[in-house]
């Protein structure tokens, strides 16, 4: 799983960028083998003017899946980068296992259009009717 951090109208310190990296990898952790890549993009939205303007924007990529996106803006950026972690850990674990439920019941659908088993040719069925003991292939 590839990590990668931007940065908009933010300087991106190597703390800020170890922070993201570290607080992903335990978030998706679980889930390690099913993500191809995610890609997080920190903004400051208003510049040095303040108030709830720090964006932090998570995407990412699993395999036979759509992108998740997931938006969090608050105050603080490492408190925005917390609840985006939060809310990508449950939002991706939800859909691979929405994923791997359709595996399941595709895979038990296919059992079940199957066609039955043969005789082998064989094995012959005796039965009696009312002139006697037939043999019946």
């Amino acid at each position: 799983m590839k990590i990668k951090v931007q940065a908009r109208r933010l300087s991106l310190t190597k703390s800020l960028k170890a922070y993201v990296k570290r607080r992903l990898n335990f978030a998706l952790n679980s889930r390690y083998d099913n993500i191809q890549r995610v890609t997080v993009m920190l903004t400051d939205v208003n510049g040095p003017k303040g108030g709830e303007d720090k964006h932090c924007q998570v995407l990412v990529k699993i395999n036979g899946q759509k992108e998740v996106v997931i938006n969090e803006r608050q105050a603080d950026m490492y408190y925005a980068i917390d609840n985006a972690a939060s809310r990508t850990s449950r939002t991706v674990s939800r859909r691979i296992e929405r994923l791997q439920a359709k595996a399941t019941r595709m895979k038990a659908a296919f059992h079940k259009m199957r066609a039955p088993k043969k005789m082998p040719r064989d094995v012959y069925e005796e039965y009696e009717n009312e002139y006697g003991y037939y043999r019946h292939a």
